[in-house]
C-alpha cells in the first residue's frame, strides 16, 4: 500500500520529517519498506506555456516557443506527437536534471537553437502504469482548468513534492489497505485524533428502485448495495484526483472510474460502476458461474468462468466477475450516460480462488481476500456518488437499494490490567492503558482491574484478549519493555547421536569436495516418486503454487538433476553436489518423514591442467567415493552389497542397490538417458549419483567414529589369485566367499584385473584379486597364509566352479 503524507494531512495533524515518522511506524508494527520523495534529484523543472508551434520540415520535429515565465520564450524543439500551441506542459530549463540524473543542455537540432526540453510524465520519474493513456506516447498537457502559471515549479501540481510510505502489509493488518485505516494507525502512533467525516447526500434525481430488480444469493455476499447516477459526462478527473491516484500508482483513466478506485483507496470499500445500458432489463442477479460460461474482462482477456466463480449478471449474461473485474460488455465508455454504482462484500476465499484461478489478482480482489470493514460499505457508495456529481456533473437517482446486509455481533473483549501487564511483563498503569486504547479510538471501559474493549469493525483482526496485549506492547513501545529471563527448568543444549553423526557424515562428504546444495521440499508428482526403488502414496499439498511444487518429495536426487540443469544450461559442465534434508512418504496411514543424503557427479575427477590425466567420472569412481564414507562412518565394508536393479529413471545396466547385513538402504548408478535428453542442456551427458537412508544407516554404524591405531610391528603377506569364471558370476559373490574363507587374517581384499576376450571363452572372464594378510601379534608363516588360500580355492571351486589360472 503506498501511502501519501500529503494525503494522511487531511485526516490529523502531522508535522514530522516523513523519514522520522516512517523509522516511528516501522518500530510500531507496520513495516515502511521505503519512502518515496518524487521530486528527489530534479530540479529546473517547471510549467510552460506554449505559445505557438510549427513543424520543421522533412521531420518529425516541431519548433516552439514556449513561456516559462522568464525574460522572454524559450525555443525548444519537440518531437512529441501531441505537441500543439496553447498547451501548459512541463519543461526542463537548460542546466535541469531529470531522470537518471540526465542533464539537459542548450543546443541546436536541425539547425534549430533548443534552449530545453517538453516532457513527459516518464522522463520526469512516473512509471508508464501510472502515466494516463492518452499521454502515454507523448508529452504530458496540464488540464485547462488547473492553478497553474509558466515558471513555477511542476512539483506541487504533479504531487511530486509529496512523500509516498510504502506500507509492506502482512495479510492480518488489512486494516491499513486505505487511507482512512492507516491515518488511524498513524494517529494511534503519533498520538494525534483522527477526523473521518461522514457523508451526506440529497438526491436530486428521480427514483429508480421500483422497477429495478435485484436477486443476491446470500451465501455469495453479506452485503450488496446499489445506486444509480444519471446525465454524467466522460471526461478525465481534476488533477487532484488524478495525483493522489498516480502516487497510490494507480493509473487514471476517466472521472467515473477513477472515483471508484479514489474511494476504494480512500475506505478500503471496492466499488464498481456498470454502465446503466448493460442492464436494459432492470434486472441484476448475483449468483455463481455457469459450467461453460464465457466472459471478457475489462484487461480484454476472455476466461472460462468456474462453477466456483462468483457473477453479476443482468438475467441473460455475465457482465463481472465479482470482486475481481468487470466485464468489457459493462464498460464505462465515452458515451456513458448512466451509471449503476455497487458496494458489496463477497465471500472472501472465492474471490481469493478466483483470482488466482485465473491469474487476475486485483487492487480489489486484494481487498476482499483479506477484508473488509463493513461499516464502510454504505458510507464508500455514497461517497462515490458524490464524488460524480461533483466531478462528472451526474445527477443522483432517489433511492438505494440494499440487497442484502446481514447484521454482525459488534467484537467486545473482556480482559484484565494485570493479564496484560503479566504477559508483556511491564507495569503500565490502569490510566496508561486507557489512554493507549484511546489512541486506537477503541472505546474501553475499567472497573478496577477489569477492561472491557468495544473494538471497531475496521479492525477486525482484533477477536481475543491476546491481540489486545499485542496492541498495548507496540503502541507503548517494545523499547520501553524491560528484558527478563524466562522462569523455566533449566535445559542443556546438544545434538542428539542421530543428528552428530548426521553432521559427522556431511563434514566427510564435504572434505571429499562437494558442495552442498539446497533444494525444495516440494516437486512434481512425476518427480516425487522418480529414483526410488519402491515409490510409496505421494503426499499433496492442497493449495500447490503451481503444478512443479504440488507434492512432497520421496527423493533427494530429484533436486540435484534440477541443480545440475541449471548449472549446465551456463556451461557449468563440472559438478559435485550433495543434499543432506528430508523425504516424505505416507505408509501405513501415517505420514513418515526420513534424513536422506544424497551427491551427484558430472564432468571429469580432476580439472583439466598439466599435472592430471583427463580422467571421466563413471561408476565406479563414485562407488568409490560412496565406498570411503561409508568406512569412514564405521561401517564394516564386509557387509555392503550392491546388487544390480532397475530403478526408475535410472539406467538400467548401471544401477544397483545398496545393501547393508541384507537390508536396502539406497541406490547408486547413472542418471537415465531418458532424463538428460529430454532436457536441453543436460542431453549427452553422463550424471551419476547416490541416495542413503539415514535413518537406517545410522542404526546399522557399529562403532561410533573413525580410531586411529599404530602401524602394525609385523609385515604383511600378500597373495595374488587370477581365476576364469562364468560370465555370470557377480565379484561381489566371489568376494563373499574369499571373505568367508581366508580366515581371520585376512585383512584386504581388492580387485586388480579384469579380462574378457579372444584368448578365453566368450561365456567367461578373468579376474585377478590380491589378498593381504596380517597378524598383529606375531609374524606370519607362509605356511599359515597358504593354508588360508587353499581354503579359498576350494570353496571357489565348489560354489562357483571357477577355473584356477
Amino acid at each position: 500500500m503506498l501511502v501519501s503524507y500529503r494525503w494522511l494531512q487531511d485526516f490529523l495533524k502531522l508535522d514530522q520529517d516523513p523519514e522520522k515518522l516512517a523509522e516511528k511506524i516501522t518500530r510500531t508494527g507496520v513495516e515502511v519498506a521505503e519512502v518515496k520523495h518524487p521530486q528527489a534529484g530534479l530540479k529546473k523543472i517547471v510549467v510552460g506555456h506554449i505559445i505557438d508551434c510549427t513543424p520543421i520540415e522533412g521531420t518529425h520535429l516541431n519548433i516552439t516557443h514556449v513561456d516559462v515565465g522568464g525574460d522572454g520564450p524559450h525555443p525548444i524543439v519537440c518531437g512529441a506527437p501531441n505537441v500543439a500551441a496553447g498547451q501548459d506542459v512541463i519543461v526542463a530549463l537548460p542546466g535541469a536534471r531529470i531522470i537518471d540524473n540526465t542533464k539537459i543542455k542548450k543546443g541546436k537540432l536541425r539547425g534549430y537553437e533548443s534552449n530545453g526540453m517538453i516532457c513527459s510524465l516518464q522522463e520526469i520519474g512516473f512509471s508508464d502504469s501510472v502515466v494516463p493513456e492518452k499521454y502515454a506516447a507523448g508529452i504530458y498537457v496540464f488540464p485547462k482548468d488547473t492553478d497553474i502559471k509558466p515558471g513555477q515549479t511542476v512539483f506541487e501540481p504533479l504531487g511530486m513534492d509529496d512523500y509516498i510510505f510504502d506500507f509492506d502489509i502482512t495479510p492480518n493488518r488489512a486494516d491499513t489497505l486505505s487511507m482512512e485505516g492507516s491515518a488511524y494507525e498513524v494517529g494511534a502512533i503519533v498520538d494525534e485524533p483522527v477526523k473521518v467525516e461522514n457523508v451526506t447526500i440529497k438526491a436530486d434525481g428521480e427514483a429508480w428502485t421500483d422497477n429495478f430488480d435485484v436477486l443476491v444469493d446470500s451465501d455469495l455476499t453479506s452485503k450488496f448495495y446499489l445506486r444509480k447516477i444519471t446525465n454524467v459526462k466522460i471526461a478525465a478527473s481534476p488533477l487532484w484526483m488524478q495525483r493522489r491516484l498516480w502516487n497510490a500508482g494507480i493509473r487514471p483513466i476517466n472521472n467515473v472510474v477513477d472515483v471508484t478506485n479514489y474511494v476504494m483507496l480512500l475506505t478500503g470499500q471496492p466499488l464498481h460502476a456498470y454502465d446503466a445500458r448493460a442492464f436494459t432489463n432492470n434486472k441484476l442477479v448475483v449468483r455463481k458461474a455457469n459450467e461453460g460460461e464465457q466472459l471478457t474482462l475489462l484487461n480484454n482477456k476472455e476466461v472460462s468462468l468456474n462453477p466456483e466463480d462468483i457473477v453479476i449478471t443482468n438475467g441473460d449474461q455475465v457482465v463481472m466477475m465479482a470482486g475481481v473485474m468487470g466485464g468489457l460488455n459493462s464498460e464505462i465508455e465515452v458515451d456513458t450516460t448512466d451509471v449503476i454504482l455497487e458496494a458489496a462484500i463477497f465471500d472472501s476465499t472465492l474471490i481469493r480462488k478466483s483470482a488466482l484461478r485465473h491469474a487476475n489478482r486485483t487492487e480489489a480482489s486484494s481487498r476482499y481476500e483479506k477484508g473488509i470493514n463493513r461499516e464502510a460499505t454504505q458510507r464508500a457508495l455514497e461517497m462515490a456518488a458524490l464524488l460524480l456529481r461533483n466531478n462528472a456533473s451526474g445527477t443522483i437517482n432517489e433511492g438505494t437499494i440494499c440487497a442484502i446486509d446481514k447484521a454482525q455481533q459488534p467484537t467486545i473483549i473482556k480482559t484484565t490490567v494485570s493479564y496484560i501487564n503479566k504477559t508483556l511483563g511491564t507495569k503500565i498503569a490502569a490510566k496508561e492503558m486507557l489512554h493507549l486504547f484511546e489512541r486506537l479510538n477503541f472505546e474501553t471501559t475499567l472497573a478496577k482491574d477489569d477492561l472491557t474493549v468495544h473494538v471497531p469493525a475496521r479492525r477486525w483482526d482484533i477477536t481475543i484478549p491476546a491481540d489486545l496485549v499485542e496492541e498495548i506492547g507496540r503502541l507503548y513501545g517494545y523499547d520501553n519493555i524491560e528484558s527478563t529471563q524466562p522462569v523455566l527448568a533449566e535445559t542443556h543444549g546438544g545434538y542428539s547421536k542421530k543428528e552428530e553423526t548426521i553432521r559427522r557424515i556431511k563434514n566427510f562428504v564435504q572434505g571429499q569436495g562437494l558442495m552442498e546444495a539446497i533444494s525444495y521440499s516440494l516437486t512434481s508428482p512425476q518427480k516425487a516418486t522418480a529414483y526410488t526403488k519402491e515409490a510409496k502414496k505421494p503426499i499433496k499439498v492442497q493449495m500447490p503454487l503451481n503444478s512443479s511444487r504440488s507434492t512432497l518429495r520421496q527423493n533427494l536426487l530429484t533436486g540435484l538433476v534440477d541443480a545440475a540443469s541449471y548449472n549446465m544450461a551456463r556451461k557449468q559442465n563440472q559438478l559435485a553436489l550433495y543434499e543432506q534434508g528430508r523425504v516424505y512418504d505416507f505408509e501405513d496411514n501415517i505420514y513418515n518423514e526420513h534424513e536422506h543424503l544424497a551427491a551427484l557427479y558430472s564432468g571429469k575427477i580432476y580439472f583439466e591442467n598439466w599435472q592430471h590425466d583427463d580422467e571421466k567420472i563413471d561408476f565406479y569412481y563414485v562407488k568409490g567415493q560412496l565406498t570411503n564414507l561409508l568406512a569412514a562412518i564405521g561401517i564394516n565394508l564386509s557387509e555392503v552389497e550392491y546388487r544390480a536393479e532397475t530403478i526408475t529413471d535410472m539406467h538400467p545396466t548401471r544401477t544397483a542397490g545398496i545393501y547393508i547385513k541384507k537390508q536396502n538402504v539406497g541406490l547408486i548408478g547413472m542418471i537415465s538417458h531418458s532424463v538428460t535428453r529430454a532436457n536441453k542442456a543436460m542431453n549427452g551427458s553422463e550424471i551419476y549419483g547416490y541416495e542413503l537412508n539415514l535413518d537406517k544407516i545410522v542404526d546399522l554404524i557399529c562403532k561410533p567414529k573413525t580410531i586411529a591405531q599404530a602401524a602394525p610391528k609385523f609385515p604383511a603377506i600378500e597373495r595374488d589369485l587370477s581365476i576364469l569364471v562364468d560370465k555370470a558370476v557377480t565379484n561381489q559373490a566371489i568376494e563373499d566367499i574369499i571373505n568367508q574363507n581366508g580366515g581371520k587374517y585376512l585383512i584386504k581384499l581388492q580387485v586388480i584385473d579384469i579380462y574378457q576376450g579372444p584368448h578365453i571363452d566368450q561365456s567367461k572372464k578373468s579376474l585377478a584379486y590380491r589378498l593381504t594378510f596380517l597378524n598383529n601379534r606375531d609374524t606370519l608363516t607362509d605356511e599359515v597364509v597358504t593354508k588360508s588360500m587353499d581354503s579359498v580355492i576350494q570353496h571357489l571351486k565348489e560354489s562357483l566352479k571357477v577355473e584356477i589360472r
